[in-house]
């Protein structure tokens, strides 16, 4: 059965109506015990604080041990794979509209970077920054659980999350030194592949429709793409389709057929074999085996 935790998230995303939550271990595991795999609905930090964590991101593998910090961004699939019994750590998770709501939007260069295949969203903190954000983190969710009556509320947590917030960016440019402030061409004609692909998709699956819309040539696009991100266009349009697909095929809320319409391939037999190329297993074999909850604390 799943928890009453779980269904709130399953329904709301983040709590408070603000698209903004701090969890803390205790909390998550017992999310956890309903659902072990979901998708990331929000941008979100992660903080080890003791023992040790295994999940996969999108499929791949990642370990975090104390003072680790992990970086979510919307749309990733997990997967917890092991936590050790001594597990703790502390998890803030944030949506873009509220990012939006409080005045706070990323640059194309922090997006590109986040992106970028040679960067993991992951780092490590010597003792002294990773006690500081610890404790920002556990701040702000004290502040959060005041009454809502008490004055400026509103202002108290918007102070508590961009503390933090401002905290996590000076870390990550301190460890993930990005090698430019403003973006090169070549860079930006990714970044807007990227928010292209993003919106379509499911509609197109054509380097060639990407190319013209973004005025240049597809071999020029792939290989600019390529360049940045270490994927051509064409394999990280595929990559985008095969995940949703397991996505969708996991949630169990549709059948093959309905998948294959919603991604818009031309019959389900087409679909199958492209699946089965990419995965080696049939969408129904894939379906059988896997389960997924397409929303998520974070």
């Amino acid at each position: 059965m799943v928890s009453n935790l779980a269904q709130h998230y399953l329904s709301e995303g983040l709590v408070n109506g603000q698209h903004m939550n701090v969890m803390n271990s205790a909390e998550i595991k017992h999310f956890l015990e309903c659902t072990e795999c979901f998708r990331s609905n929000s941008y979100a930090v992660i903080a080890v604080q003791k023992g040790s964590v295994v999940f996969q991101n999108n499929f791949a593998s990642v370990t975090l041990k104390p003072k680790d910090v992990y970086l979510v961004t919307p749309g990733t699939l997990f997967e917890f794979d092991n936590m050790s019994d001594d597990a703790q750590f502390i998890s803030m998770g944030f949506k873009k509209e509220y990012l939006k709501e409080q005045g706070v939007y990323l640059n194309g260069a922090e997006i590109i970077h986040l992106l970028s295949s040679d960067l993991l969203n992951k780092f490590s903190l010597n003792e002294e920054e990773f006690a500081d954000m610890v404790a920002s983190l556990n701040s702000l969710k004290r502040k959060m659980k005041l009454s809502s009556d008490t004055p400026h509320l509103k202002d108290i947590i918007r102070h508590g999350f961009l503390a933090v917030l401002y905290e996590i960016l000076i870390f990550y440019s301190k460890y993930r030194v990005f090698t430019s402030v403003k973006l090169n061409r070549q860079e930006e004609l990714t970044t807007n592949f990227l928010n292209l692909l993003s919106e379509q998709f499911k509609l197109e699956k054509r380097v060639q429709y990407y190319a013209d819309a973004l005025f240049v040539t597809s071999r020029y696009l792939s290989t600019v793409v390529k360049k940045v991100t270490g994927k051509t266009a064409g394999e990280i349009i595929d990559e985008m389709v095969i995940n949703e697909a397991k996505v969708l095929l996991s949630s169990h809320l549709m059948n093959v057929a309905q998948v294959a319409d919603e991604l818009r391939f031309s019959d389900q037999s087409f679909f199958g074999k492209f699946f089965k190329k990419y995965t080696g297993i049939s969408p129904s074999i894939y379906k059988a085996n896997n389960t997924v909850v397409l929303n998520a604390p974070f």
